[in-house]
């Protein structure tokens, strides 16, 4: 089969190179997928530029497709379902989403029920398509094992209802859906920040309150808007300076948990040593993995993490699915050639409130 693997170039728009690999073997717990759709992260070229990176390992996190053959020992899945799935690629000569064929883990993908189509439509809407499918799944096993765990927050609306959730970044691929998710699933106050030119789309899709992050009193009118009541925290942006800025948000609370998606916690900012704050460490690939180190920092996987997870996944989740909205799309020329210029427009940031995509 063609696959799309790393070259081992690190020059602009030759990071990747199609190649002719055998069709890979499925484990007892394993689901194989015949790819339709694809979406480009940051962590794909992130993982590409590290050092550990070999040459011929197969690139990408996120696809979506139908099944072709499923393990003995899965559940739930059935060949000629229409699912998308996330992976640890990036790192394996078996395993990544950029493929004719792709081996995924039951656990990160999602069964639609339906059967999806192939569209042109770039605008955000819920998922019917192969092509928004493919843009979903990590944001949402992201911010499944952030809220779920990292953050521990109760699936009781009532008890959520005067809450607040703080999302640093709502126009990322992952803060549009974590919005959506705080909003739609846990019934939480919603305030995000953003360019303000996403603002509406933003309360479109949930938030309650937009905040422009340019604006240099930010941290002091999200103050005003959350008094004591933004309990939790999550910076997609995961820079030192924007969970400074999270942390400092939320400095009336008694309590707060808050998370980043690189491993930061009190260690990486100025804090004040009296607050009561607990630090998440939401690194999605350890609901696959035994652990990962992120930021100086090993994150071990344990039993509680993943059964929270899966609660979320297959309890909760397949409620919701259908009422979820993926992010504009920005849809490349069909053909896994198109990896070099995805990843490129990634990696230069050239991108917002947008998901970049491509057809096999």
């Amino acid at each position: 089969m063609k696959a799309a693997v790393i070259s081992g170039s690190i020059e602009p728009y030759q990071l990747s190179t199609v190649s002719e690999i055998p069709r890979p073997s499925i484990a007892p717990n394993q689901l194989l997928i015949k790819s339709h759709s694809f979406a480009i992260n940051p962590t794909d070229w992130k993982h590409i530029l590290a050092k550990s990176a070999k040459r011929g390992y197969i690139i990408g996190s996120d696809v979506s497709g139908i099944v072709e053959e499923v393990g003995d020992e899965v559940i739930g899945f059935k060949p000629g379902d229409h699912v998308s799935s996330v992976l640890h690629g990036n790192i394996s000569f078996t395993m990544g989403a950029f493929g004719e064929y792709a081996i995924v883990n039951p656990r990160g993908t999602i069964n639609y029920g339906v059967e999806l189509n192939h569209s042109e439509d770039k605008q955000s809407r819920t998922v019917d398509s192969f092509e928004g499918a493919a843009s979903v799944t990590l944001g949402l096993a992201t911010v499944a094992l952030s809220f779920s765990y990292s953050l521990g927050i109760s699936y009781d609306k009532t008890e959520n209802q005067d809450k607040f959730i703080l999302i640093w970044g709502g126009a990322t691929a992952t803060g549009l859906l974590a919005v959506q998710i705080a909003k739609l699933v846990y019934g939480l106050q919603v305030i995000t920040t953003a360019s303000a030119k996403n603002h509406q789309f933003l309360k479109s899709l949930g938030a309650d309150y937009t905040f422009d992050y340019k604006d240099s009193n930010v941290v002091d009118a999200i103050k005003q808007v959350g008094k004591n009541k933004i309990v939790y925290g999550l910076d997609t942006i995961a820079k030192p300076e924007t969970f400074q800025q999270l942390y400092d948000a939320t400095e009336s609370t008694s309590k707060v948990y808050l998370d980043s998606l690189l491993g930061m916690d009190g260690r990486n900012i100025v804090v004040n040593p009296e607050r009561q704050v607990h630090y998440g460490y939401t690194i999605v690939y350890l609901v696959f993995d035994k652990e990962y180190t992120t930021n100086g920092i090993k994150i071990e996987s344990n039993k509680e993490m993943v059964e929270k997870y899966d609660e979320f996944w297959t309890k909760y989740l397949p409620k919701y699915i259908h009422e979820i909205k993926h992010s504009n799309l920005v849809i490349l020329k069909p053909g896994l050639e198109s990896v070099n210029e995805g990843l490129e427009l990634s990696k230069q940031g050239k991108v917002s409130a947008e998901k970049v995509v491509f057809n096999l």
